[in-house]
Parts: structure tokens; sequence; C-alpha cells
């Protein structure tokens, strides 16, 4: 392999603290009473690929799943959302993706966000940058096939010279790999079958072997 472009995902690794704190899709689900795979889906289309206010984006969802807006609704929203500008980034981290520009690697920042989440990602990480994909802006997720090509037409390289990092199996693990990117999972599994890293500072070690 031949690894140029080092991609991060946001929410769970560069910012470590954030959780769902009983405003998971789940919760969402429960409290409109519907089956929460179709809640997912309609999610997913209206808050992670769409742009809009929280109004826009709360009546588009409603009308979708053909339910009343109501204020409860309203309420999970907004407050799913308002705690995002108090997680930092913490310095350790800043200082591992100045070494790997250092060290001649395109990093870029790949997150299936919402709009109304505010990231916290500092200025200077921000200026060093090749680029920050966000779901909403792009209006796909990392689920979808095409916005992977996206970014890569973006930096002009090949699927095979991207990894990407983060903490959502899923996400952050099996779609880039199905989609032809090298990954890491950040977090504990016990399948051996799955590249893991416990601490961002390992990334160095992955790529010496590259």
């Amino acid at each position: 392999m031949m690894i140029k472009v080092v991609s991060f995902d946001i929410g769970g690794t560069l910012l470590k603290d954030v959780k769902d704190n009983n405003y998971s899709i789940k919760d969402l689900a429960s409290l409109i009473n519907k089956p929460y795979e179709e809640v997912k889906i309609v999610y997913k289309d209206v808050f992670q690929k769409s742009m809009g206010t929280l109004e826009e984006l709360v009546n588009n969802f409603c009308l979708k799943l053909n339910i009343e807006v109501t204020k409860e609704i309203k309420d999970f929203i907004q407050n799913k959302y308002q705690d995002s500008n108090d997680i930092k980034m913490n310095n350790k981290d800043i200082e591992l993706i100045k070494y790997l520009k250092e060290h001649n690697y395109k990093v870029i920042l790949f997150s299936n966000s919402c709009v109304l989440q505010k990231s916290s990602i500092p200025k200077e990480v921000i200026d060093i940058c090749d680029g920050i994909f966000y779901s909403y802006e792009l209006g796909y997720t990392k689920s979808d096939k095409k916005i992977y090509q996206i970014i890569e037409n973006k930096l002009n390289c090949l699927p095979e010279e991207f990894l990407h990092i983060g903490d959502n199996l899923h996400s952050d693990y099996l779609m880039p790999i199905q989609n032809g990117w090298h990954a890491l999972y950040y977090g504990e599994i016990n399948d051996k079958e799955i590249d893991n890293i416990l601490e961002l500072e390992e990334i160095k070690d992955y790529l010496k072997k590259d």
C-alpha cells in the first residue's frame, strides 16, 4: 500500500467526548412511536444529508414520516446538538496532525454530521487540513459510494491511497474498506480480522509499515 491521505472522523474520534446523551435515533423513534429502521433512514436523509435551520429540518423530517411537528421533537433535536461547542480537541491529537503534515501526508476530516452540530475543531487544524468533508454539505453519508468518489476527485488520489480512522465500526471501517480505502477502527474490539487502534498516536506505527 501507499498511503497519501489520512482521513479522520470528527465526533467520537478527534472530538472524543461526543455522546448521544439519551438523544440517540432509538430514543427519537421511541418518542415519536415509529419503527427504528424507518426513523433511522429518514433521520439520515434529513439531518445528515441536507442543509437548513432547526425548524426547516424538523419540518422536513416530520413531513417525510407523516407525523405532526411538536415541541417535543424540536426540543429533542435542539438538545441533541446544543452542547457540541463544548467539546475540544486535545493537544496530543493536534500535534499528530501537524506531524502527518510535516511528513508529507495530506490530512482531511470526514464526518457524517448535521449542520446544527457546530464543530470545535481549532483554527490551527482547519488551516492545515487539505479538506473538511461534511455529509450535510455533500448530500451523501459514508454509506454512499458517491461521497468517496467526490473526495477522491477533490484530492486527486486513488482509493487505495486513503487511510480513514474513526470510532464507528460500520461507517468508519467497513464502508471505507468496501469502497477501496484502507481503514483503522478506533476502539476496542475482539475480532482479530479488524485492524484497530486504541490511541491515535498508533497511526504513526501503522504508516511506517507502508
